[in-house]
């Protein structure tokens, strides 16, 4: 059996908005994930969850500024960078050199 991931991003769509926020939740805080996001492309949000004591506490809900991931040291990305075809070109460049 492998471990779980540290970290989880999930995209939301009308079609898996259910699961991802239900059963996906439920499941990545039982097998022990750090950190999870969740992006709604409709709002252009990020919601960023933190595992603590087997719950998810929401750290965070953000449409603009930066994300500071709790379990990955160092990864930092701007929201914009999400949602934004140029920001993310710059954002990936950036993340690269380093």
């Amino acid at each position: 059996r492998f471990p779980a991931p540290d970290f989880i991003v999930e995209v939301l769509s009308a079609s898996t908005e259910a699961n991802d926020r239900g059963v996906k939740f439920d499941d990545y805080a039982a097998h022990g994930v750090a950190e999870y996001w969740l992006i709604d492309p409709d709002t252009q949000t990020v919601e960023q969850y933190r595992l603590h004591t087997d719950v998810y506490e929401l750290a965070i809900k953000a449409q603009s500024g930066e994300l500071h991931s709790f379990a990955v040291p160092g990864f930092t990305i701007p929201v914009r960078a999400i949602f934004d075809d140029a920001t993310n070109q710059a954002t990936l460049r950036h993340l690269l050199a380093a």
